[in-house]
């Protein structure tokens, strides 16, 4: 399970990434959503470096697992209810899913809460650049 992801990044905007649960970033409501989230490829710069990228969930069985489906919230405290509900069930739906770190990687879900004014369905929205 992936909790966090120590990468550094360019600075965040309400819709490029992830906010904290305690943030209020931006406006619109705090989405609560399942992400298959992996590294891609960012350059040959040292050696290759690599960046954490997720696309929005939308196989069926993994909310059926989950038990929630993604959903939007007034406010940040009921996202966070929501998220801890689905995160239960998150090593049920990563078994036998290698971590992303590992070459044969195939991803693994993640439940994330954004702010933004619609569900984001991929971050980051813009590809991070060397530094």
């Amino acid at each position: 399970m992936i909790d966090t992801i120590d990468v550094e990044a360019p600075p965040a905007t309400a819709t490029d990434y992830e906010s904290d649960p305690d943030d209020d970033q931006g406006f619109g409501l705090s989405w609560v959503a399942v992400f298959l989230i992996d590294l891609s490829y960012g350059g040959s710069e040292e050696g290759c470096w690599r960046y954490p990228a997720g696309i929005l969930a939308i196989d069926p069985w993994v909310y059926e697992i989950l038990g929630a489906a993604p959903a939007g919230f007034c406010s940040i405290a009921a996202a966070d209810v929501h998220a801890r509900r689905l995160r239960a069930k998150l090593p049920e739906a990563n078994q036998a899913r290698p971590d992303i770190s590992q070459t044969n990687s195939v991803g693994q879900y993640n439940v994330r809460v954004m702010r933004a004014q619609s569900m984001p369905t991929h971050f980051p929205r813009i590809r991070p650049s060397y530094e």
